[in-house]
């Protein structure tokens, strides 16, 4: 933008911008642009302890049809508020000029100088309330993408569960990096019932919202081929499966479509589920299988374990030779 307008900064008003970042009473600098190129317009001193009472000055200072910069001292003494005003009434002209020039000045009086910009179309803009607003407005966190939007939550979620759980008839536990989890009473019965061949040969397992602990979400009969049509498609759950007497199943699914902070607290509570799983229950987890979705679980472990048939074994049988052959 600086390169097509073509403005430069004067000599003077180099020399001005150096005395007056010399002299700590200066609170304001006015900067116009004048036969092409930028040139100083004064200087006001302080007339008030910060700068938010200070701008009224500003009223006086500026023109309503008329562009110009202004340099303002921040309170700290060592830093400016480079403010572009360019009233919404001035000429076309003028609203481009000033606005393809901006950088140039600042590059001029050395980007380090100026710590923050304020633009305003009307000295509306340049009031103590409208300020506080610049400022706030500065301070908000930045707009994020969807991605990072997500990261935050992650963060979030492992922050506020990085601790473990505490309640009433609960046994806590830490696995490796997992989350320790509230594991009740009822929790560890369903889990020696299923062990024991009692009720249903699957167990499927969530977490409460309200404490964050293991809860009994179903226990039902499920035959292998209708394992997947068993486990939810929309919510996150641990299931374990008795699929032969001694052999325990260990099913992890996460739907894509749950929650970012569910499927995170999920995720971080596998460890502790399955040490503590076979605590109750005095077993080993036979298979651990994952997936997002239950229609994408593999279960061939199935026929990778069964037996392979013994072909039958008997005398062996021998041919009868063949006689010499017929004289003619």
């Amino acid at each position: 933008m600086s390169a097509a307008s073509g403005i430069s900064a004067s000599e003077d008003l180099l020399r001005d911008f150096s005395d007056a970042v010399a002299d700590r009473n200066i609170r304001f600098l006015k900067i116009a642009i004048q036969n092409e190129a930028l040139v100083p317009q004064g200087t006001w001193p302080s007339k008030a302890a910060d700068l938010a009472s200070d701008l009224s000055q500003l009223d006086e200072i500026l023109l309503s049809d008329t562009p110009a910069y202004i340099l303002a001292r921040l309170d700290t003494g060592e830093e400016w508020l480079f403010i572009s005003y360019v009233p919404d009434v001035a000429k076309v002209r003028d609203k481009m000029l000033y606005a393809s020039s901006r950088s140039a000045l600042v590059k001029a009086l050395g980007g380090q100088a100026v710590k923050d910009t304020l633009f305003a179309t009307s000295k509306k803009d340049l009031t103590a309330e409208a300020y506080a607003a610049h400022l706030r407005h500065v301070a908000a966190p930045k707009p994020m993408s969807a991605r990072e939007a997500e990261l935050a939550e992650i963060q979030a979620a492992e922050r506020q569960f990085s601790t473990a759980f505490e309640g009433s008839r609960a046994r806590k536990n830490h696995v490796g990096t997992g989350v320790g989890v509230v594991w009740s009473a009822e929790v560890e019965d369903a889990v020696k019932s299923l062990v024991a061949g009692e009720g249903g040969n699957l167990l499927i397992l969530g977490i409460a919202s309200e404490s964050e602990g293991v809860k009994v979400i179903e226990t039902k009969d499920a035959a292998l081929n209708n394992l997947q049509s068993a486990l939810s498609k929309s919510e996150p759950s641990y299931a374990f499966y008795r699929w032969q007497p001694e052999k325990i199943v260990f099913i992890y699914t996460c739907p894509s479509g749950s929650g970012v902070k569910l499927r995170m607290v999920y995720s971080m509570g596998v460890s502790s589920v399955t040490q503590s799983a076979q605590e109750a229950g005095g077993f080993k987890i036979f298979k651990k299988l994952e997936a997002s979705d239950p229609s994408d679980l593999d279960l061939s472990f199935a026929q990778d374990e069964a037996p392979t048939p013994v072909k039958a074994t008997g005398p062996p049988s021998f041919a009868r030779p063949r006689g010499p052959p017929r004289k003619r």
